[in-house]
């Protein structure tokens, strides 16, 4: 009995031992450095057509036990925009045994612009053909691109059986928390004054504030029902548009050949800061 208890103490000893071993050497491979992330600037300036390796730039990660870790900066998220075209995106580097470093630095755009709408089509519909404005309603953003899908249709007046002045409020955002909106105006016309279809350049156009504008540089043809160019129309011009003041703005084009017929439509002009 005296040498099994022996033999026990002896074995616990040596297992005590052994952990005790295995402890302090598994303290001594244990890395007890955080890497290092750094910046050169406390704001980064970009064009909104950057590439990947241009949010990397001025920035630097090392590891006492690692070494250089620059190479293995991980750009993380975009946050939204604290003033337009100015975000913080956050960044992070791991060492070998998955020890992460995270910095955030604010990020300008400088060629930043609000996201802008875009029309398919002038916003005039013959009287009782029924249609959906909306639908000619597109947007694009300079860092999401298309955003046709987003815009929403908040407020509508139009009534398409009879002819009149309406308009439809829209509204879109980015993914930076970038909205706009405007309330654009929709025509419902007779008959009779869609004889000739007046095509222009586009149709619907953003005009900075103070910049000039010239509403004859927009109709790029006039056509008849069948679809020829008609030669020499007496062309009438009204516009609306005052490029000292951000708004939304008409420019009504009418139409009249020798023969009587007549055509009329509207080109859009967003006038912004």
């Amino acid at each position: 009995m005296k040498y099994i208890r022996i033999t026990m103490m002896f074995l616990f000893v040596v297992s005590l031992g052994l952990y005790g071993l295995s402890w302090v050497k598994e303290k001594q491979l244990e890395d007890s450095t955080k890497p290092s992330l750094t910046s050169d600037r406390e704001e980064m300036e970009l064009s909104v057509d950057y590439e990947e390796g241009d949010l990397l730039e001025g920035l630097t990660a090392s590891d006492a036990k690692d070494g250089d870790l620059t190479d293995q900066i991980i750009v993380g998220s975009f946050s939204q925009f604290l003033e337009p075209g100015v975000c913080n995106v956050s960044y992070v580097v791991f060492d070998s045994v998955n020890q992460p470093a995270v910095l955030t630095r604010k990020t300008r755009f400088t060629d930043y612009r609000s996201p802008q709408f875009t029309l398919s089509q002038p916003l005039v519909f013959r009287a009782g053909a029924g249609s959906n404005a909306v639908s000619q309603v597109g947007a694009n953003d300079v860092l999401d691109g298309d955003l046709t899908s987003l815009v929403r249709l908040v407020e509508s007046d139009v009534n398409y059986r009879e002819e009149g002045e309406y308009s439809i409020q829209v509204e879109v955002s980015n993914s930076f928390g970038d909205t706009q909106e405007a309330s654009l105006p929709v025509h419902i016309v007779e008959g009779s004054n869609a004889a000739l279809e007046i095509e222009l350049m586009e149709p619907l156009v953003y005009v900075k504030k103070g910049e000039g504008f010239d509403p004859n540089l927009y109709v790029e043809s006039v056509e008849d029902a069948d679809g020829n160019l008609v030669q020499g129309p007496s062309l009438t011009v009204e516009s609306s548009v005052n490029n000292q003041e951000a708004g939304c703005y008409e420019v009504h084009y009418q139409v009249t050949n020798e023969q009587g017929l007549s055509g009329e439509t509207w080109l859009t002009v967003i006038v912004r800061e």
